[in-house]
Protein backbone atom coordinates (compact mmCIF):
# COMPACT_ATOMS: atom_id res chain seq x y z
CA UNK A 1 0.00 0.00 0.00
CA UNK A 2 1.07 3.44 -0.83
CA UNK A 3 1.61 5.74 2.24
CA UNK A 4 -0.92 8.37 2.56
CA UNK A 5 -0.38 12.08 1.30
CA UNK A 6 0.51 14.49 3.57
CA UNK A 7 -2.70 16.89 2.64
CA UNK A 8 -5.25 13.63 3.43
CA UNK A 9 -4.13 13.54 6.79
CA UNK A 10 -4.64 17.62 6.75
CA UNK A 11 -8.16 17.17 4.95
CA UNK A 12 -9.13 14.60 7.70
CA UNK A 13 -7.88 17.43 10.41
CA UNK A 14 -9.73 20.39 8.85
CA UNK A 15 -13.40 19.73 9.98
CA UNK A 16 -12.00 19.39 13.44
CA UNK A 17 -9.72 22.61 13.29
CA UNK A 18 -12.43 24.89 11.74
CA UNK A 19 -14.88 23.43 14.77
CA UNK A 20 -12.05 24.17 17.44
CA UNK A 21 -11.45 27.33 15.84
CA UNK A 22 -15.06 28.76 15.66
CA UNK A 23 -16.09 27.60 19.21
CA UNK A 24 -12.49 28.61 21.01
CA UNK A 25 -10.02 30.10 18.72
CA UNK A 26 -12.07 32.93 17.48
CA UNK A 27 -13.38 33.66 20.73
CA UNK A 28 -10.03 33.83 22.90
CA UNK A 29 -8.85 36.03 20.40
CA UNK A 30 -11.78 38.82 20.68
CA UNK A 31 -11.51 38.55 24.53
CA UNK A 32 -8.13 39.33 24.26
CA UNK A 33 -8.76 42.53 21.99
CA UNK A 34 -11.83 43.44 24.09
CA UNK A 35 -9.09 43.41 26.94
CA UNK A 36 -7.20 46.45 25.51
CA UNK A 37 -10.73 48.37 24.91
CA UNK A 38 -11.56 51.17 26.57
CA UNK A 39 -14.80 50.98 29.19
CA UNK A 40 -16.96 53.75 28.64
CA UNK A 41 -20.82 52.93 30.57
CA UNK A 42 -22.49 49.75 31.16
CA UNK A 43 -22.10 47.65 28.10
CA UNK A 44 -20.47 50.62 26.35
CA UNK A 45 -16.97 50.57 24.84
CA UNK A 46 -14.57 51.53 22.22
CA UNK A 47 -12.04 50.14 20.62
CA UNK A 48 -9.05 52.65 21.79
CA UNK A 49 -6.19 51.24 22.80
CA UNK A 50 -5.51 50.99 26.61
CA UNK A 51 -3.78 48.99 29.66
CA UNK A 52 -5.74 50.41 32.15
CA UNK A 53 -7.53 47.33 32.45
CA UNK A 54 -4.56 45.25 33.32
CA UNK A 55 -3.30 48.06 35.81
CA UNK A 56 -6.82 48.10 37.64
CA UNK A 57 -6.33 44.02 38.07
CA UNK A 58 -3.29 45.00 40.85
CA UNK A 59 -4.14 48.90 42.00
CA UNK A 60 -7.16 47.40 44.12
CA UNK A 61 -6.31 45.10 47.02
CA UNK A 62 -9.93 43.73 46.62
CA UNK A 63 -8.78 41.95 43.60
CA UNK A 64 -5.32 40.68 45.02
CA UNK A 65 -7.31 38.92 47.71
CA UNK A 66 -10.03 37.45 45.08
CA UNK A 67 -7.14 36.02 42.96
CA UNK A 68 -5.62 34.76 46.73
CA UNK A 69 -8.71 32.95 47.75
CA UNK A 70 -9.15 31.35 44.74
CA UNK A 71 -5.67 29.79 44.67
CA UNK A 72 -6.27 29.03 48.62
CA UNK A 73 -9.18 27.19 47.53
CA UNK A 74 -8.16 25.54 44.91
CA UNK A 75 -5.04 23.95 46.23
CA UNK A 76 -6.29 23.08 49.48
CA UNK A 77 -9.60 21.53 47.91
CA UNK A 78 -7.14 19.48 45.30
CA UNK A 79 -5.05 18.37 48.26
CA UNK A 80 -8.10 16.80 50.21
CA UNK A 81 -9.30 15.32 47.19
CA UNK A 82 -5.65 13.68 46.17
CA UNK A 83 -6.05 12.24 49.77
CA UNK A 84 -9.56 11.05 49.42
CA UNK A 85 -9.13 9.38 46.08
CA UNK A 86 -6.26 7.09 46.72
CA UNK A 87 -8.46 4.74 49.02
CA UNK A 88 -11.23 4.94 46.64
CA UNK A 89 -9.09 4.05 43.49
CA UNK A 90 -6.87 1.49 45.69
CA UNK A 91 -10.47 0.05 46.40
CA UNK A 92 -11.86 -0.26 42.76
CA UNK A 93 -8.53 -2.06 41.38
CA UNK A 94 -9.38 -4.92 43.69
CA UNK A 95 -12.53 -5.51 42.90
CA UNK A 96 -13.78 -8.12 40.77
CA UNK A 97 -14.24 -7.04 37.09
CA UNK A 98 -17.80 -7.02 37.02
CA UNK A 99 -18.30 -5.24 40.50
CA UNK A 100 -15.08 -2.67 39.46
CA UNK A 101 -17.68 -1.36 36.50
CA UNK A 102 -20.54 -0.68 38.56
CA UNK A 103 -18.76 1.46 41.88
CA UNK A 104 -16.68 3.36 38.64
CA UNK A 105 -20.32 3.76 37.11
CA UNK A 106 -21.30 5.19 40.91
CA UNK A 107 -18.04 7.30 41.16
CA UNK A 108 -18.63 9.01 37.39
CA UNK A 109 -22.54 9.51 38.29
CA UNK A 110 -22.29 13.13 39.81
CA UNK A 111 -20.61 13.96 36.73
CA UNK A 112 -23.91 13.04 34.14
CA UNK A 113 -25.95 15.26 36.53
CA UNK A 114 -23.78 18.66 36.34
CA UNK A 115 -22.61 21.09 38.60
CA UNK A 116 -25.78 22.54 39.59
CA UNK A 117 -27.27 19.66 40.56
CA UNK A 118 -24.78 18.87 42.54
CA UNK A 119 -24.78 21.94 44.48
CA UNK A 120 -28.45 22.30 45.04
CA UNK A 121 -28.19 19.44 46.38
CA UNK A 122 -25.29 20.72 48.67
CA UNK A 123 -27.54 23.45 49.56
CA UNK A 124 -30.17 21.81 51.15
CA UNK A 125 -28.00 19.46 53.15
CA UNK A 126 -25.99 22.31 54.47
CA UNK A 127 -29.18 24.55 55.60
CA UNK A 128 -28.81 25.73 59.13
CA UNK A 129 -31.21 22.67 60.13
CA UNK A 130 -30.55 20.25 57.19
CA UNK A 131 -29.66 17.15 57.10
CA UNK A 132 -25.74 17.59 57.73
CA UNK A 133 -26.42 19.64 60.81
CA UNK A 134 -28.66 17.03 62.40
CA UNK A 135 -26.44 14.51 61.96
CA UNK A 136 -23.65 16.30 63.37
CA UNK A 137 -25.76 17.68 66.17
CA UNK A 138 -27.57 13.84 66.82
CA UNK A 139 -23.80 12.42 67.10
CA UNK A 140 -23.16 15.15 69.55
CA UNK A 141 -19.80 15.78 67.08
CA UNK A 142 -21.35 20.09 67.61
CA UNK A 143 -23.39 21.67 70.07
CA UNK A 144 -24.89 24.34 67.94
CA UNK A 145 -25.26 23.57 63.75
CA UNK A 146 -22.31 24.75 61.46
CA UNK A 147 -22.64 27.26 59.26
CA UNK A 148 -21.90 26.11 56.28
CA UNK A 149 -23.49 27.97 53.29
CA UNK A 150 -21.66 31.10 52.71
CA UNK A 151 -18.70 29.97 53.90
CA UNK A 152 -15.56 28.71 52.48
CA UNK A 153 -15.76 25.43 54.34
CA UNK A 154 -19.29 24.56 52.32
CA UNK A 155 -17.54 25.63 49.08
CA UNK A 156 -15.06 23.29 50.05
CA UNK A 157 -17.08 20.25 50.61
CA UNK A 158 -19.25 21.05 47.09
CA UNK A 159 -15.38 21.39 45.58
CA UNK A 160 -14.10 17.98 46.78
CA UNK A 161 -17.19 15.79 45.80
CA UNK A 162 -17.35 16.82 42.77
CA UNK A 163 -13.92 16.77 41.50
CA UNK A 164 -13.07 13.09 42.96
CA UNK A 165 -14.00 11.31 39.62
CA UNK A 166 -12.24 13.47 38.01
CA UNK A 167 -9.19 11.70 40.04
CA UNK A 168 -9.99 8.54 40.75
CA UNK A 169 -10.51 7.65 37.28
CA UNK A 170 -6.86 8.69 36.64
CA UNK A 171 -5.95 7.09 39.51
CA UNK A 172 -7.83 3.31 39.06
CA UNK A 173 -6.03 3.32 35.28
CA UNK A 174 -3.00 3.79 36.91
CA UNK A 175 -3.01 1.04 39.28
CA UNK A 176 -4.63 -1.44 37.00
CA UNK A 177 -1.38 -1.44 35.02
CA UNK A 178 0.59 -2.37 38.59
CA UNK A 179 1.45 -6.40 38.59
CA UNK A 180 0.20 -7.50 41.91
CA UNK A 181 3.35 -9.63 42.04
CA UNK A 182 4.90 -6.93 42.88
CA UNK A 183 3.11 -5.92 45.77
CA UNK A 184 3.09 -9.80 46.68
CA UNK A 185 6.84 -10.12 46.28
CA UNK A 186 7.26 -6.70 48.86
CA UNK A 187 5.34 -8.61 51.59
CA UNK A 188 7.50 -11.75 51.05
CA UNK A 189 10.37 -9.17 51.86
CA UNK A 190 8.34 -7.92 55.39
CA UNK A 191 6.96 -4.81 54.17
CA UNK A 192 3.34 -4.08 55.41
CA UNK A 193 0.66 -2.57 53.99
CA UNK A 194 2.30 1.42 54.30
CA UNK A 195 5.75 0.13 52.89
CA UNK A 196 4.53 -1.67 50.44
CA UNK A 197 2.24 1.19 49.20
CA UNK A 198 4.69 3.94 49.28
CA UNK A 199 7.62 1.79 47.96
CA UNK A 200 5.61 0.06 45.20
CA UNK A 201 1.91 1.38 44.50
CA UNK A 202 2.51 5.41 45.04
CA UNK A 203 5.68 5.25 42.53
CA UNK A 204 4.26 3.46 40.05
CA UNK A 205 0.56 5.66 40.32
CA UNK A 206 2.17 8.55 39.50
CA UNK A 207 1.74 9.33 36.19
CA UNK A 208 -2.02 8.93 36.86
CA UNK A 209 -2.14 11.29 40.23
CA UNK A 210 0.00 13.88 38.06
CA UNK A 211 -2.66 13.70 35.31
CA UNK A 212 -5.58 14.02 37.77
CA UNK A 213 -3.98 16.33 39.68
CA UNK A 214 -3.68 18.62 36.87
CA UNK A 215 -7.18 18.39 35.92
CA UNK A 216 -8.89 18.77 39.50
CA UNK A 217 -6.38 21.62 39.96
CA UNK A 218 -7.77 23.60 36.69
CA UNK A 219 -11.06 22.51 37.40
CA UNK A 220 -11.29 24.01 40.64
CA UNK A 221 -9.60 27.28 39.49
CA UNK A 222 -12.38 27.48 36.92
CA UNK A 223 -14.84 26.93 39.59
CA UNK A 224 -18.39 29.00 39.06
CA UNK A 225 -21.07 27.12 39.89
CA UNK A 226 -20.20 26.28 43.34
CA UNK A 227 -19.35 28.98 44.79
CA UNK A 228 -22.35 31.06 43.49
CA UNK A 229 -24.78 28.65 45.22
CA UNK A 230 -22.46 27.44 48.36
CA UNK A 231 -21.07 30.89 48.30
CA UNK A 232 -24.72 32.66 49.06
CA UNK A 233 -22.51 35.00 46.96
CA UNK A 234 -20.27 36.04 49.86
CA UNK A 235 -17.84 34.56 48.78
CA UNK A 236 -16.25 35.90 45.93
CA UNK A 237 -13.69 33.71 43.72
CA UNK A 238 -12.21 34.06 40.06
CA UNK A 239 -15.65 32.84 38.14
CA UNK A 240 -17.97 34.90 40.15
CA UNK A 241 -15.85 37.93 40.03
CA UNK A 242 -15.61 37.70 36.34
CA UNK A 243 -19.38 37.02 36.02
CA UNK A 244 -19.93 40.16 37.83
CA UNK A 245 -18.06 42.55 35.94
CA UNK A 246 -19.27 40.82 32.57
CA UNK A 247 -22.74 40.72 33.09
CA UNK A 248 -24.19 43.11 36.11
CA UNK A 249 -21.42 45.81 35.66
CA UNK A 250 -21.68 45.94 31.91
CA UNK A 251 -17.78 46.28 32.36
CA UNK A 252 -16.87 44.16 29.15
CA UNK A 253 -13.14 45.35 28.69
CA UNK A 254 -12.03 45.25 32.30
CA UNK A 255 -14.03 41.62 32.68
CA UNK A 256 -12.19 40.47 29.49
CA UNK A 257 -9.08 41.50 31.13
CA UNK A 258 -9.45 39.59 34.23
CA UNK A 259 -10.03 36.15 32.66
CA UNK A 260 -6.97 36.76 30.21
CA UNK A 261 -4.89 37.13 33.00
CA UNK A 262 -6.67 34.19 35.03
CA UNK A 263 -5.82 32.05 31.91
CA UNK A 264 -2.37 33.17 31.80
CA UNK A 265 -1.93 32.13 35.82
CA UNK A 266 -3.65 29.04 35.11
CA UNK A 267 -1.25 28.19 32.77
CA UNK A 268 1.55 28.92 34.97
CA UNK A 269 -0.12 26.85 38.00
CA UNK A 270 -0.31 24.33 35.73
CA UNK A 271 3.45 24.33 34.60
CA UNK A 272 4.68 24.29 38.47
CA UNK A 273 2.23 21.72 39.05
CA UNK A 274 3.78 19.65 36.26
CA UNK A 275 6.98 20.31 37.05
CA UNK A 276 7.26 19.95 40.73
CA UNK A 277 5.38 16.46 40.02
CA UNK A 278 7.95 15.23 37.46
CA UNK A 279 10.57 15.92 40.28
CA UNK A 280 8.49 13.79 42.75
CA UNK A 281 8.34 11.23 40.27
CA UNK A 282 12.45 11.18 39.84
CA UNK A 283 12.86 11.17 43.72
CA UNK A 284 10.51 8.42 44.41
CA UNK A 285 11.72 6.35 41.06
Amino acid sequence: MEPKSVWFYILLLLPAAVIISIIFLFPFILLVIKSFWTYQSSFMADPIFTLENYFRLFEDPYYLRVYGRTVKLSLISTAVTLVLSYPLARLITRLPTGLKGFVISLVTLPLIGGAMIQSMSWLVMMMRHGPLNSILLGLGLVSDPVKFLGTQLGILIGLVQSFIPLLVLPLVASMGTIDESLEEAARSLGANQLQTFLKIVFPLSLPGMIAGTILVLMANLTMFVTPSVLGQNRVQVFGTMAYQQALYVGNWPFASAFAVFFLLLMGLLALVSYWLSKRLQKQVV
